[in-house]
């Protein structure tokens, strides 16, 4: 999967380029302290063009940080943090790929 360029469309829908979007989002300070842990559901490799699927190179497994909550979104399989700091409503609908084991994460809120 291919780096997303700031100057493209968000994966998120939003109409916005990927810098104006969750461009900064992934660069924000992360909260104080996690006093809740979240995991996320593993999904398989979701097809090419159905689902946002956000990935990065091996190192740091944070996708996302904010200092909204103390909460983290972690990795369903090894329980890397993935969302630090945000609601699960502000990533609904993503998909995040573990730089740690490789397993796609969904966001999805279900009702």
């Amino acid at each position: 999967m291919a780096k997303i360029d700031p100057h493209e469309p968000c994966p998120c829908g939003s109409g916005k380029t990927f810098a104006e979007c969750h461009g900064p989002k992934m660069k924000a300070r992360a909260p104080a302290k996690i006093t809740e842990r979240i995991r996320l559901v593993v999904i398989p490799e979701p097809d090419p063009g159905t689902r946002p699927v956000f990935t990065h190179g091996p190192g740091d497994t944070v996708f996302f940080t904010g200092t909204g909550t103390e909460v983290s979104l972690d990795c369903g399989n090894c329980g890397a943090s993935l969302v630090v700091g945000m609601e699960r409503e502000q990533i609904n609908g993503l998909v995040l790929k573990c730089s740690n084991c490789g397993c796609f994460n969904d966001t999805l809120i279900h009702s």
